[in-house]
């Protein structure tokens, strides 16, 4: 699911040509100082099972946090990216949905930036 959510928003122009290829897991490349930028990290994931095991289905629900130098910026770049996985069906995914979307401070791990996040709730319906 990751590689594949992944290359989907990489095959958004609407995403592409604000944040480039600077979508990543878990956290941005130190050596990468371009801005405005997508932080991925799957929450959680729960597995259907039926009584001869696994189904194959998973419903996984991922932070989508986008960093920008600007509030607007930022805005842009995330709501980019929720048109373009609102209610997305295709290849793996059965369906992805947005569940909240909130505006915070990036401070990270006691980190001082003036950069502005907006992230993302998203509910991904799934295939392994």
């Amino acid at each position: 699911m990751e590689e594949a959510l992944v290359s989907l928003l990489l095959s958004a122009t609407g995403v592409t040509s604000l944040v480039g290829a600077r979508i990543n897991w878990l956290r941005k490349p130190q050596n990468d100082a371009g801005v405005p930028y997508v932080v991925l990290q799957r929450i959680d994931g729960d597995r259907d099972y039926h009584m001869r095991g696994p189904s194959g289905y998973v419903t996984s629900r991922v932070q989508a946090d986008v960093y920008g130098v600007t509030y607007g910026s930022t805005k842009k770049a995330a709501r980019a990216l929720i048109t373009m996985l609102s209610g997305h069906r295709g290849g793996i995914f059965q369906g992805i949905f947005i569940d909240s979307e909130r505006d915070l401070p990036a401070a990270d791990a006691g980190e001082v930036t003036n950069l502005f996040r907006t992230s993302v709730d998203l509910i991904v319906h799934h295939t392994n």
